[in-house]
């Protein structure tokens, strides 16, 4: 029986119907409420389909909510997600769908969606990636994410992107000092920076856009007017760049 019909019998019972005028809980006896609340208990034990229904609709109204919710933040921070010098680039500079990744190099699931991104360039020449470094998951993140911040400053942010992704040690001041080392960055200047004002600003200015966007985990990605949680499969984004492509050409 559908959630209406169930509505409408309680209305029944309680004398409700659109005929007569609303009436208020506080009016009915203590008798009324309780032989209410039995009806309506047992009708639910017996119709449990009608949960169902009322969870599904709710979730679906939520959802809505949601998406109206975040594609109004993207329009408010349009200029924050995608045209922020702070925020490094892979791709095509001028390409013309733009995805934004707010990842934290311990996230395993922002390590496992790397390769997805790296197909997605490699395939679409109209493709950008903007990564905003979003480290939620402790202070080791957040050293990570300074020294990823402090390698544009030696214009080694890809090397040493890509090392941290592929390392499996903790990351620590030193261990991060090797690793710049390792791809060629000068470990002194990359210590100096990873504790700079200006790696401080930019690194709130990540955290101020998430919080705006409603965003609290990674991998978190921004597409076109939309907000997605978690990693895609990579036929699922090539589907959105293709979605996203097909609006342009309008």
């Amino acid at each position: 029986m559908k959630l209406t019909t169930a509505f409408g019998l309680i209305a029944a019972f309680v004398g409700t119907a659109s005929s007569a005028a609303p009436v208020s809980a506080d009016e009915f006896t203590p008798a009324q409420k309780q032989e209410l609340g039995a009806f309506i208990k047992d009708y639910l034990v017996n119709n449990p389909e009608v949960l169902a229904e009322a969870i599904r609709v709710l979730q679906q109204r939520q959802s809505v909510a949601a998406a109206q919710k975040a594609k109004q933040a993207i329009q408010e921070n349009r200029q924050a997600l995608l045209a922020d010098q702070s925020s490094p680039v892979e791709g095509n500079p001028q390409g013309k769908v733009t995805i934004v990744e707010f990842f934290d190099y311990r996230c395993p699931h922002c390590r496992h969606v790397a390769p997805a991104l790296d197909q997605l360039v490699n395939s679409n020449t109209s493709v950008r990636v903007v990564y905003k470094n979003f480290p939620v998951l402790g202070e080791p993140s957040v050293l990570a994410a300074r020294a990823a911040v402090a390698a544009q400053q030696q214009g080694g942010w890809l090397k040493l992107h890509r090392a941290m992704l592929a390392y499996q040690g903790e990351f620590t001041v030193d261990n991060l000092l090797a690793l710049g080392t390792s791809v060629g960055l000068d470990p002194a200047k990359l210590k100096a920076d990873m504790m700079s004002p200006a790696t401080d600003k930019a690194l709130q200015a990540n955290m101020t856009l998430a919080a705006a966007l409603g965003l609290d985990a990674t991998p978190s990605f921004v597409i076109g007017d939309r907000v997605i949680r978690g990693a895609p499969a990579p036929e699922a984004f090539q589907a959105l760049v293709e979605e996203e492509t097909a609006k342009s050409a309008r």
